[in-house]
């Protein structure tokens, strides 16, 4: 038998959820999960979300997991079960977790806390590809150098930043988070390719 020459970080988290292919092979997750309480009699595996008044429901605007999958028979109102949450929806794991729609764990002590824009800028660095802080520099050297017309200084990486932009709503976060107020003009997308 031969040793398994994956990394250690977790390959089927990146598919769950998705029809896999012959390349995956055998792994373990982690999950997160809320304890909720239901607001009325729903199916193991039922798409739910949180009502504003705190439980679990399927009618809710926006659904952020499943209903424990493993149920037997599923639950009736008022009863307390584990709400499963999508897969790459978490922003934080260490045995507990946080997430944007549900309250903070007051178990959370060692994770760094950041606001909601923070996070947001963070969320989106990671989806472009960047590190936080090369984004937070570029917004600043974009803004330093714009003149209000002809733009200012582009973040450039060869091909990586192809087809993306910056948009509308990074400049609220941006100014949340370093305390200016960057004027319409200077605003826009820093975004650039090299071709």
């Amino acid at each position: 038998m031969t040793a398994d020459k994956r990394s250690v970080a977790t390959d089927a988290l990146e598919t769950l959820g998705t029809i896999i292919d012959d390349r995956q092979a055998r792994d373990a997750i982690h999950l997160a999960v809320e304890p909720v309480v239901a607001a009325h009699a729903m199916c193991a595996g039922a798409d739910v979300g949180l009502m504003p008044d705190g439980r679990a429901s399927e009618l809710a605007d926006k659904k952020l997991g499943i209903v424990d999958p493993f149920l037997k028979d599923g639950v009736v109102a008022g009863e307390r079960f584990w709400l499963v949450v999508y897969p790459r929806q978490i922003t934080s794991l260490r045995h507990v977790w946080e997430h944007p729609d549900f309250a903070i764990s007051p178990d959370v002590t060692l994770a760094p806390k950041y606001s909601e824009s923070e996070q947001w800028i963070r969320n989106f660095a990671d989806g472009v590809s960047l590190h936080y802080d090369v984004l937070m520099e570029g917004a600043a050297e974009w803004v330093r150098t714009n003149d209000g017309k002809w733009g200012g200084e582009y973040l450039c990486f060869g091909g990586l930043l192809e087809g993306c932009s910056v948009p509308d709503e990074f400049w609220n976060h941006y100014d949340a988070v370093t305390g200016n107020t960057t004027p319409e003009e200077k605003r826009g997308s820093f975004f650039t390719c090299s071709c």
